[in-house]
């Protein structure tokens, strides 16, 4: 089962938590072994080892799930950067978030958007898009006028045309997209590549 690319992946684990917490006690028992009695040495040795090798396993824990939200931050900022980069390009346009995914057709989808300017929630049928959209999704679109008008009612449904679409990014990833210490950060890496 596939994660959902639209949420930060957690830098903490509770593995790396738990093989912390067995080294520190392997490495305490060492201790005690070695002042308490020269003689068990071998025992000590072995406490120390399996110190070392928990702490390392962790500590790669740690190294990996770090790099994999550094790397989220980074391609998070680049969809954001698109994004803005299209609302710039186009006349008019809003923002819709998938607040829920209630059912997948080959030619469409059923969900519940959330209009961002608006506040206003509802469900929507959205067309087959050539982009993977999941929950947590920040849709650039432009609001069709038959069916969203100016101090008119909201539709019972929204249907959102494949052609309406325009691109989309990560709501969870707009503080960072604001942030100007993370733009930076987007800058340094698109210009390595």
């Amino acid at each position: 089962m596939r994660t959902n690319p639209m949420i930060k992946p957690q830098t903490s684990s509770g593995w790396a938590v738990t093989l912390i917490v067995f080294s520190c006690v392997c490495l305490a028992i060492a201790i005690r072994l070695f002042l308490g009695q020269p003689s068990a040495s071998a025992a000590g040795l072995a406490f120390t080892a399996a110190a070392i090798v928990l702490a390392g396993v962790a500590t790669a824990i740690w190294f990996v799930k770090t790099r994999r939200t550094r790397a989220w931050i980074t391609h998070a900022l680049q969809q954001w950067e698109h994004f803005a980069t299209v609302k710039s390009q186009l006349r008019v346009t809003t923002e819709v978030t998938v607040l829920d995914i209630h059912a997948l057709d080959p030619t469409g989808t059923w969900v519940t958007i959330r209009w961002d300017k608006f506040g206003y929630v509802q469900r929507a049928w959205m067309e087959a898009i050539p982009d993977e959209i999941w929950r947590g999704s920040v849709l650039l679109i432009s609001p069709d006028p038959a069916q969203i008008q100016v101090h008119g009612p909201w539709p019972n449904v929204y249907y959102l045309l494949a052609a309406d679409y325009h691109a989309y990014a990560s709501e969870e990833a707009l503080p960072y997209f604001r942030d100007p210490k993370y733009q930076s950060l987007d800058r340094a890496n698109t210009s390595k590549a």
